[in-house]
């Protein structure tokens, strides 16, 4: 239907207004746009990509944030491993001493003497237990020490000799009858018992099950015949038990029992075929007690945030190391026996032996967690990369398409308002009727 002259609307202009108002408000958006850089700047630009872009966006700053998480706690175990390395150092050193005193050479006075050197060491391994810390959390006392699984009681023969002859006998059924140990086990059951469990005939460690202590067999003449004489010092205690049954060649020293054959701290121990050429050579055997699980409720062990998501932790438990739970704060190089005045010292360094391992125990898990937080590390790092180009792709904005449609819709409003200007004037051609 044509539409003829009209003044009471102005329908030319109604349309161009029309046309221009949504020309100058899509101008204004890509305006905001550019601006900031970004496609959406509010929920009104994109309802559900605003909500993608932001959950990505919350995700890419946790993994930020983990990686910042991860370098402390790097720092933190590169703390501990320093004074790992110290630790060691001094339980070397000690060893060191403990080597020298087992030597005849030196006087009492002379151990007495090292003796006071190694009681500072040990004082120093307890200072930097307690007081290597990070950030004022303590790192080796043992306040973070987690779950700790359970030692079983093991033995190692440290020193043997090799027997000057060994008749017809050398390896029987496994046992080498070359040596003087020719085997050493642990006795039955009774060996993996809680330290302290009553046991019956176990000479020398007043009836009680496997402690800490170093068995010295030595072979004796008595005049009479050539034997084995076994002599025990506890680690603990220092006491140090001779046994009163001397002992065969290719004999039995049973580890537990009631009849005069039992020796000591529940270690069987298997003969050798020995004679009087073997007369003064010596073995020694290194017993470690059992060490039963602790779950240390009261000291959880560390946990590092290392991921953006709730529970993604690492947990890492460092026990304690000072002198008890390495068990060396009671070395004493000046202890003696009877037939050995060195003895003391020889169970020292096997005492320094296990601290030592358990020490390089925890510098392994240590390591070993450095490495996995440092894998973590560079997993967050990509995480975070791959998530920020994703909420990128949504909310930011395609400037060179932006700019495109900015000077289209300039054109667009420049030429808006003239035809708007020019329709506005139209209607005064009405005038031309009157006339």
């Amino acid at each position: 239907m044509s539409q003829g002259l009209s003044i009471a609307n102005n329908l030319l202009a109604n349309q161009v207004q029309y046309n221009l108002d949504v020309n100058q408000s899509a101008l204004r958006t890509v305006t905001n746009q550019l601006s900031s850089g970004l496609r959406i700047n509010s929920a009104a630009d994109d309802p559900s990509g605003l909500a993608i872009a932001t959950n990505l966006q919350t995700q890419a700053d946790g993994f930020n944030t983990a990686v910042q998480n991860v370098q402390n706690a790097n720092n933190a175990a590169q703390v501990a491993l320093g004074a790992f390395t110290t630790t060691t150092d001094i339980l070397q050193r000690i060893r060191s001493l403990a080597i020298e005193a087992s030597s005849d050479i030196n006087s009492n006075n002379d151990r007495l003497n090292l003796q006071s050197e190694v009681t500072q060491l040990l004082l120093e391994v307890n200072r930097i237990a307690q007081n290597t810390n990070f950030n004022g959390q303590a790192l080796l006392d043992g306040s973070h020490a987690g779950f700790q699984g359970a030692q079983s009681a093991f033995l190692n023969i440290t020193a043997n000799t090799a027997l000057a002859t060994n008749g017809a006998k050398a390896t029987v059924n496994g046992v080498n009858y070359g040596f003087l140990a020719a085997c050493a086990v642990g006795s039955s059951g009774n060996f993996n018992t809680t330290p302290n469990a009553k046991v019956t005939g176990v000479q020398g460690t007043g009836g009680k099950a496997t402690v800490d202590g170093t068995i010295e067999l030595q072979v004796v003449n008595t005049g009479i015949s050539i034997a084995v004489q076994e002599t025990f010092i506890n680690s603990a205690t220092g006491k140090i038990c001779t046994s009163t049954t001397l002992f065969a060649a290719n004999g039995v020293i049973k580890g537990t029992g009631t009849t005069t054959k039992a020796g000591f701290d529940n270690v069987k121990i298997t003969l050798g075929n020995f004679t009087t050429a073997d007369v003064g050579t010596t073995a020694y055997i290194k017993v470690s007690q059992n060490v039963a699980a602790l779950t240390n409720p009261a000291n959880p062990a560390f946990n590092f945030q290392s991921g953006a998501d709730e529970g993604d932790v690492i947990q890492v438990g460092i026990q304690a190391t000072n002198t008890s739970t390495l068990r060396i704060s009671n070395i004493n190089l000046a202890i003696s026996s009877a037939n050995n005045p060195s003895l003391g010292a020889e169970d020292s360094i096997g005492q320094v032996d296990n601290a030592l391992q358990t020490i390089l125990s925890q510098q392994a898990l240590l390591g070993a967690v450095v490495v996995r937080l440092n894998e973590d590390a560079n997993n967050d790092n990509i995480s975070a990369v791959n998530l920020q180009a994703s909420e990128s792709s949504i909310r930011d904005l395609n400037v060179g398409a932006a700019t495109t449609e900015f000077t289209k819709l300039q054109i667009l409003v420049q030429v808006g308002t003239s035809v708007l200007a020019q329709a506005n004037a139209n209607a005064q051609s009405v005038l031309g009727l009157f006339r």
